[in-house]
């Protein structure tokens, strides 16, 4: 399940929900913010942090980065 960051409209508080896609768009509607319980937040784009080598020279993926094979 992909993680969804949001912002609050009352608030402005940013926080991350986990929902499945399948669910994502009727949570949303009643989805409570952590800091003021306010609902309906703003559905913000995530960014995303690109695998990088855990060391210089290093052809081979970090371990937690998917590079199976």
């Amino acid at each position: 399940m992909p993680f969804y960051e949001y912002q609050c409209e009352a608030c402005g508080e940013k926080f991350s929900a986990l929902l499945s896609i399948s669910q994502r768009d009727e949570a949303e509607k009643t989805l409570p913010c952590p800091e003021c319980g306010a609902v309906g937040p703003r559905r913000l784009m995530s960014s995303f942090a690109p695998c990088v080598s855990s060391s210089p020279g290093s052809s081979a993926p970090p371990p937690d980065c998917g590079g199976g094979g």
